[in-house]
């Protein structure tokens, strides 16, 4: 069984390794910083709207109530802030639960391990590799 943050980006449910999560931020005014870039515990780092990485509909940059600081992988690197829309909280994940994607390859394959179906609770959404390639991100 393993743990996962279970988040959503306008109408796409997600789920990120609990292990790699750091730290869920609002992004009030306050929060933010240049485009690309975020302040995080006196530190700069990479910064992306995880729906245009998902190529949702393209929207203000305000609109975005959450912030979740996440490493992509294993590496020492800084983490990057990952803009969202809700964090609908924390799941465990039994493998039973965990279904493969299609067969055909895609860009998705690039990103998520399987899709998550929760069928007592009616929820699915996509797991995030645990190891990500930092270039997703830009």
């Amino acid at each position: 069984m393993s743990q996962f943050l279970h988040i959503r980006v306008e109408d796409i449910d997600l789920l990120l390794p609990a292990l790699r999560v750091h730290e869920v931020l609002s992004t009030e005014k306050q929060n933010r910083t240049s485009e690309g870039h975020a302040i995080w515990r006196d530190q700069v780092i990479g910064r992306c709207d995880l729906g245009q990485v998902l190529q949702r509909c393209p929207v203000a940059l305000d609109s975005r109530q959450y912030g979740v600081v996440y490493s992509p992988d294993e590496s020492d690197e800084l983490p990057i802030l990952l803009l969202i829309d809700e964090v609908l909280g924390l799941r465990k994940v039994q493998s039973g639960q965990l279904h493969k994607l299609p067969g055909s390859t895609s860009s998705a394959h690039d990103w998520f391990d399987g899709f998550w179906i929760d069928n007592k609770l009616g929820l699915k959404a996509y797991c995030v590799k645990s190891q990500l390639a930092v270039g997703l991100f830009s």
